[in-house]
């Protein structure tokens, strides 16, 4: 089989007149080769994923303790093998400690910019479920891959979110995390006016006692929502602030994602916005 690589730009039949073609040739444009070639039917591979051979790709994986490298290292393998059977480069693999903070995990966030300054085309793990067991945080990244135009392939699940299939398995995702952020926000005000209607007071209740608001705002900036877009969604939503006041403010989301002392890393710098690409 030939080795090429590349769009078809126009297409032939051969065969008697009157009869079935009996083979189909394709006129496929390789930048790699000085001129066109004409390729048949039977030396065609299709693929149905937008991440073309040849285009860079990142693998990303977590482990669970340093002492788990075997774990890591079978990851690492499938992974080059997805990518070799795909004909992808993969330009590294970057690996991560699982955490309970969500997305913020710095290997993730290099990763992500890797995509996003148009150093590589898609990120490549080997169990989705080790990439985030938040259906909010698996929302707010497959909104990223679509926005940025780049691919998330899930080994295990069979999954590149490229694909026609793909697109919908992200879309459903999607959707699912927006409806979990609204259950989320219905039962945050429907507890405090519970408690107001029972006349106990709110106090002022610290961000370890909602953490599932603290969980949806992280969601919220890493789809690169600014401060102000989240205050806003939030007063449009009736939701209190975590001191128990009725409206949000920038600086009152930025207390809710954590103060960093200037200089630290903000959820904001880790994961890149599309703006960042240009």
């Amino acid at each position: 089989m030939s080795d090429f690589r590349g769009p078809a730009i126009a297409t032939s039949v051969t065969g008697e007149p009157g009869e079935a073609p009996d083979k189909t040739w394709y006129l496929v444009d390789d930048a790699r080769k000085p001129a066109p070639v004409w390729v048949n039917d039977e030396e065609v591979k299709r693929s149905p994923s937008r991440l073309e051979p040849g285009e860079p790709v990142i693998g990303y994986v977590t482990v669970s303790s340093e002492a788990n490298r075997n774990e890591a290292d079978g990851a690492v393998r499938d992974i080059e093998a997805a990518c070799e059977s795909a004909r992808w480069e993969l330009a590294e693999v970057v690996t991560d400690r699982e955490s309970g903070r969500g997305l913020e995990r710095p290997g993730l966030a290099y990763a992500l910019r890797q995509i996003a300054e148009g150093k590589a085309r898609g990120l490549v793990v080997s169990d989705l479920r080790r990439l985030s067991r938040s259906i909010v945080d698996l929302g707010a990244l497959m909104e990223w891959f679509r926005d940025a135009g780049a691919g998330l392939v899930a080994l295990d699940l069979d999954v590149d979110t490229s694909t026609p299939g793909g697109h919908e398995v992200a879309a459903t995702l999607i959707t699912l995390g927006d409806w979990e952020r609204e259950r989320i926000a219905r039962r945050t005000r429907s507890g405090l006016a519970e408690v107001r209607a029972s006349g106990r007071p709110t106090g002022r209740p610290s961000v370890s006692d909602r953490p599932d608001l603290v969980e949806r705002i992280n969601a919220m900036r890493a789809a690169n929502m600014t401060l102000q877009a989240i205050a806003d969604q939030l007063n449009a939503e009736g939701v209190p602030t975590l001191r128990g006041g009725a409206m949000w403010r920038p600086s009152s989301v930025q207390a809710a994602l954590g103060y960093r002392r200037p200089g630290t890393r903000t959820p904001r710098d880790q994961f890149p916005t599309l703006e960042d690409r240009v």
